[in-house]
């Protein structure tokens, strides 16, 4: 038994070190189409269309897998899911917007320390004396990171800490009926349900997009949707509560990745 959840924390681990690194090519996508259109209010734009993409290859494989059914169709409790990350996306990209990468992601890791608080108080997990003290760390860690005596970036630094907010609440839903659908089912209506959200933006500002861009789009659907299987894989093969060492463990090794290669 000892063996058995060993290996699932482990796999947990793998699952959530390829999580982070398909996220942070993505969020190194939509920051590069960001930035070359220096205009936030095209973001809806952005993820509509990538939502089209995520979408239809999901839709179409799990069509094609007989998976795609009625009662996945009209879940309410995965259209919540894929709300609550809807909102935690726009909170999310304001702040790749206006914080550099390495400010963003450690603010981020409020997440990872929300989440496992919520695994104790609210579903009711065992958490430890060592992940308490690990939690109380982090916690100084992000208000050193904001540093109140000195705002550099102004303001901008709730963006992400809403996000992480809302981040934790997708993953305690996400937890509540993992056994009932399949990955690839939650991270579908995951991607359907943020592909609506951000269409009605994209009617509110429509600009035109050129081929360059999106090649870039697509490749940024396909790794946010690598990113999403694998943060659902996280949740089902580890522990809740070690969601926060595995986290705070990967925003460490991707946040240097990005300061070599982006």
């Amino acid at each position: 038994m000892f063996f058995n959840n060993k290996n699932k924390e482990f796999l947990g681990i793998a699952y959530m070190i390829l999580c982070m690194f398909f996220f942070s090519i993505n969020d190194a996508f939509i920051k590069h189409i960001l930035f070359v259109y220096k205009d936030i209010t095209i973001l809806g734009e952005i993820i509509f269309i990538r939502g089209i993409f995520s979408t239809v290859i999901l839709g179409l494989y799990l069509y094609y897998k007989k998976k795609l059914n009625f009662k996945v169709i009209t879940s309410k409790p995965l259209h919540l899911r894929g709300l609550v990350e809807s909102v935690a996306a726009i909170f999310f990209f304001l702040g790749l917007m206006y914080l550099p990468f390495g400010e963003l992601y450690s603010l981020m890791n409020l997440a990872p320390i929300l989440i496992t608080a919520s695994g104790a108080f609210i579903l009711g997990e065992k958490v430890g004396w060592r992940r308490w003290t690990a939690v109380i760390c982090g916690f100084f860690g992000v208000l050193i990171v904001i540093d109140p005596n000195n705002l550099k970036f102004g303001f901008a630094f709730i963006y992400p800490l809403i996000a992480a907010i809302f981040i934790t609440q997708r993953d305690t839903i996400t937890r509540k009926f993992l056994n009932e659908f399949d990955s690839l089912q939650i991270v579908f209506i995951t991607s359907f349900s943020v592909m609506i959200f951000f269409g009605f933006g994209m009617f509110l500002n429509y600009k035109p997009i050129n081929l360059e861009i999106f090649i870039y789009i697509f490749l940024s659907a396909f790794f946010v949707t690598l990113g999403y299987y694998f943060s659902v894989l996280t949740i089902k093969g580890s522990k809740y509560f070690n969601y926060f060492s595995i986290s705070l463990y990967n925003h460490n090794l991707w946040y240097n990745f990005r300061l070599l290669y982006i």
